[in-house]
């Protein structure tokens, strides 16, 4: 089978028609064949296109007062976990861009960065095209915030608050004439997760293994109840300006504030030891130390950065050839990652402690010159060059509580500068066309990587390699049938210097986590096949896709001391991911649609670590969204959500369900808009899970705090200019959805 696949990927590579269409071209092309549909004049949640699919935010109601984040809780395989980061389709690892440029941030604190109010739509793109970068196994998150169409004066107004306290103010003034736009605004947010956790964990001495526990034989069995948060407190201010007289498009963007995520939890510990195996019934309470205690633990990271990006697009002729060139230059000033980890007896007198900082100055920045050649009407080839350099140097240190002396001590043999740089340089070539009610496109890309680091106390790791990333897409679209789409792409998971570092860390006094210099980067192998089609006012989509992954990277806890585990990162081996997700959209009045989805999924997993164990399992969510409109500007949804249980690479984790309740009202003709969320409506979401190995039990119990409910008010105004000018940037001419 996967013989058969390579050959039927190098045909589609080889087969002359076949191309890859840069952003313009696909936007009108897309228009014709797989246009966007509206249900009795409403639009779809998502729709689709090529290679990709797009979530409308504005009918996400259960998304308002939230951020990109809450928005994409909508799309089928999407999961949030017990710490609140985001999955898609089993995987954390997607890149994170706004309107086209990489985000300042990554992961889940892109996501929570831009405010739900702000956002016109959501790209996903599940197998990017080899002209985007190729990190990420489940692809690119393109977040298309809302612009300015109109000339004049256009201000935004957003504010949020909830009842775990989290508050958010975001504003941006826009103003347009003529060829010129010109804009500023900022955003001022700081969102927090809230959580019981509880926990029981037993650790067992080793009995002579490579990995000697400290203390006494026999086995050590420590309960945790408490609390735990996560916070994302961002500042950000933004300005820019924009020209495009039809032959000349230019954009210069600034960025620059702070962000501050903390995390942490308040515990109540009881330890209990044993002489005999971890189900020894002979346990007896350890002595004040390892008895009953109190901990306080936290993490905070913050950063103060500042981001430019600068685009520049010249069209040489009426055909529609053109020239692009952009760059984006990112500088962290000041980034620091604090833990602190606190151990009292019920007298409040510290018995153990522990405070480290890793300091460190970052930049990265990208550039791309391409240029793109319209050999027909509806065929394009794009040939172009792009660059990515990363760099980081800081120092960690730690200090330990000394008991006899009542103070924190630096430890200087744990003392560990750093310096790490990462540089890719690629080509790719992207062709496009369209044939009747065929297109195509295909492209193959190669990155040369230079990758650098050094820890002088510790270790170095230098690393010089070239790889090849294909992809290939095909679209068939009739009128009986529907459309059917088929998708290619290579991706990888390159680890970064916070996976690399090989020094103890502590996410909780009980719980310690280590990187791996060795880790290697891990490759994917991405397809996916869909099908929609119209029946009359209702749509049905359906989509088959697998994931072949080879040196999967993931963490694995092990016993490090009594009552103490240490999560270590390593490749633990491979694996497949084969899915099948529905989505059926219908409208059964004339003021309720009604979306059902699904998915369904097979995880094979092949342990090549000791420790890991193979895996062979079945999971998947299923989602039931209901949009009425009440009245003319009133709004009501009500989502339930089902994830099922499934296996991890040392245990399980339950299922659990969730419901979700959504109101907007519009006033002054539109202009202003409340909104009222209520998450877990019935406060069922929990997340319970077990890990184990050879000397380690640890059984985890999360469940969100009650109630939260979230407040929103939108306030949107618009002032025409006295006279509208020729040449405005037209909605054609927006930097969305823009080639990255």
């Amino acid at each position: 089978m996967a013989h058969m696949t390579s050959k039927f990927l190098l045909f589609l590579l080889l087969f002359p028609c076949i191309s890859l269409q840069a952003q313009g071209q696909a936007e009108r092309s897309d228009s014709t064949l797989m246009q966007e549909v509206s249900i009795n004049g409403q639009r779809q949640r998502i729709s689709y296109r090529l290679d990709r699919q797009r979530i409308d935010a504005s009918q996400v109601l259960t998304a308002q007062g939230g951020t990109a984040f809450d928005v994409l809780r909508a799309v089928p395989g999407v999961v949030v976990d017990a710490d609140g980061s985001l999955s898609f389709r089993g995987s954390q690892e997607f890149l994170v861009y706004v309107d086209g440029k990489p985000s300042p941030l990554s992961g889940t604190e892109a996501l929570q960065m831009i405010g739900a109010a702000s956002i016109k739509d959501i790209e996903i793109l599940t197998t990017p095209s080899a002209k985007y970068k190729t990190d990420g196994d489940v692809g690119i998150i393109n977040i298309v915030t809302k612009r300015s169409e109109t000339e004049g004066w256009d201000i935004a107004l957003n504010g949020t608050a909830s009842t775990w306290g989290t508050l958010s103010l975001d504003t941006k003034i826009n103003y347009r004439t003529g060829h010129h736009n010109i804009y500023i605004g900022g955003q001022g947010s700081d969102i927090h997760n809230k959580s019981d956790f509880q926990q029981k964990k037993t650790t067992a001495s080793s009995g002579g293994s490579a990995l000697p526990l400290k203390g006494a034989g026999g086995a050590v069995t420590s309960f945790a109840d408490g609390t735990r948060f996560r916070d994302f407190r961002t500042f950000i201010g933004q300005g820019g300006y924009e020209f495009n007289n039809g032959w000349h498009r230019f954009n210069i963007d600034l960025q620059g504030g702070r962000t501050i995520n903390p995390r942490g939890g308040d515990m109540m510990y009881k330890s209990l030891s044993s002489n005999s195996s971890p189900e020894g019934k002979e346990n007896k309470p350890l002595p004040l130390g390892g008895g009953l205690e109190e901990a306080h633990d936290r993490y905070k990271l913050t950063k103060k950065l500042f981001q430019t990006a600068i685009d520049y697009t010249w069209k040489l002729n009426e055909r529609g050839d053109e020239i692009n060139i952009s760059n984006r230059l990112r500088y962290d000033r000041f980034s620091e990652e604090y833990t602190e980890s606190n151990m009292f007896d019920l007298n409040g007198a510290r018995q153990e402690g522990t405070r480290g900082f890793e300091t460190e100055h970052h930049w990265d920045c990208d550039g791309a010159a391409s240029y793109k050649l319209h050999y027909r009407q509806t065929g394009t080839l794009e040939l172009g060059y792009q660059y990515t350099t990363y760099s980081e140097e800081g120092d960690y240190r730690i200090c330990y509580w000394d008991l006899p002396r009542q103070e924190f001590v630096w430890q200087a043999n744990l003392y560990a500068p750093f310096y790490y740089r990462r540089q890719t340089h690629s080509e790719y070539a992207q062709m496009n066309d369209r044939i009747g009610p065929f297109q195509f496109d295909a492209g193959l890309r190669i990155d040369h990587l230079i990758d650098d680091m050094d820890l002088p106390t510790i270790t170095s790791r230098h690393k010089r390699y070239t790889e090849l990333y294909p992809s290939a897409h095909l679209a068939y679209t009739t009128n009986k049938a529907g459309t059917f789409t088929l998708g290619y792409s290579r991706r990888t998971n390159r680890p970064g210097i916070w996976k690399l570092e090989p020094y103890i860390t502590y996410e909780d006094y009980h719980t310690r986590i280590i990187g791996n210099p060795d880790l290697e980067s891990e490759y994917i192998h991405s397809m996916e096949f869909s099908w929609r089609k119209m029946f009359g006012s209702t749509q049905v989509t359906a989509t088959i896709y697998a994931r072949r992954r080879t040196g999967v990277v993931d963490y694995v806890r092990r016993a490090y001391e009594p009552g103490v585990t240490l999560d270590s990162i390593i490749n633990a081996g491979n694996g497949w991911r084969k899915g099948l997700e529905l989505q059926v959209t219908t409208k059964p009045t004339k003021w309720w649609q009604l979306t059902a989805n699904g998915d369904l999924s097979l995880h094979n997993f092949r342990a090549t670590y000791k420790g890991c164990t193979s895996t062979h399992n079945t999971t998947g969510s299923i989602g039931w969204i209901n949009n009425f409109r009440l009245a003319k500007n009133t709004s009501l949804q009500f989502d339930g959500h089902f994830v099922s249980g499934h296996h991890l690479t040392q245990g399980w984790e339950t299922a659990y369900v969730y419901f979700d309740l959504a109101a907007r009202q519009s006033l002054l003709k539109g202009k202003l808009q409340l909104g009222v969320v209520a998450h877990d409506l019935f406060h069922t979401a929990r997340y319970h899970s077990l890990r184990t190995s050879t000397l380690l039990s640890s059984e985890t119990w999360v469940r969100p705090t009650y109630p939260n409910i979230v407040f929103s008010v939108s306030y949107h105004f618009r002032q025409p200019s006295a006279k509208a000018k020729e040449g405005a940037i037209s909605k054609d001419a927006e930097f969305v959805g823009k080639d990255f």
